[in-house]
């Protein structure tokens, strides 16, 4: 599966922006210093019940940026327009239903050096929602997801752990 880095909070990490920046450098070998953390996205529902705070990132130096995988987590490192995710291109949806809620979940293809992606589920809708944030615009397509109304509750569970 495609996924952004990320994982779980862990004692030395000050907020989500240390967490997910020490994620980044543990997954993908991306060195904290060359990241400007510009802002945090509302909080997103894994299928697991998890509560995901995607944060927006800035590479200070992108040719400084040079790909190290984790290779007990990650077979490859790629990149994808962002502009993508808004665009109502190579993409296809299904209705789904969560804790009684229709919702759509997003599915993208993508195709670099060769190599096929798919890009969905919570990693298609943080970044339909980060383009959407980045490019001051909505998708170009019906978005539809949950709502969550419980997620102050369920954070408080899985926080909690």
């Amino acid at each position: 599966e495609v996924s952004l880095p990320g994982g779980k909070a862990e004692e030395g990490d000050k907020d989500d922006g240390d967490t997910a920046t020490r994620e980044a450098k543990e997954e993908i070998g991306l060195d904290p210093s060359l990241v400007n953390v510009v802002t945090f996205l509302e909080p997103f529902l894994s299928k697991h019940l998890l509560r995901v705070v995607p944060v927006i990132g800035i590479l200070n130096d992108r040719k400084a940026f040079k790909p190290k995988p984790n290779p007990a987590e990650v077979d490859a490192v790629f990149d994808v327009p962002l502009e993508m995710f808004i665009k109502d291109e190579n993409r296809i949806a299904e209705e789904r239903e969560m804790m009684g809620e229709k919702y759509l979940l997003h599915f993208f293809d993508y195709e670099t050096e060769n190599k096929k992606y798919l890009i969905w589920g919570l990693t298609a809708g943080i970044l339909i929602r980060a383009a959407s944030v980045v490019y001051q615009r909505p998708p170009a397509f019906l978005e539809q997801s949950p709502k969550y109304e419980f997620l102050r509750d369920v954070g408080k569970i899985t926080n909690a752990h």
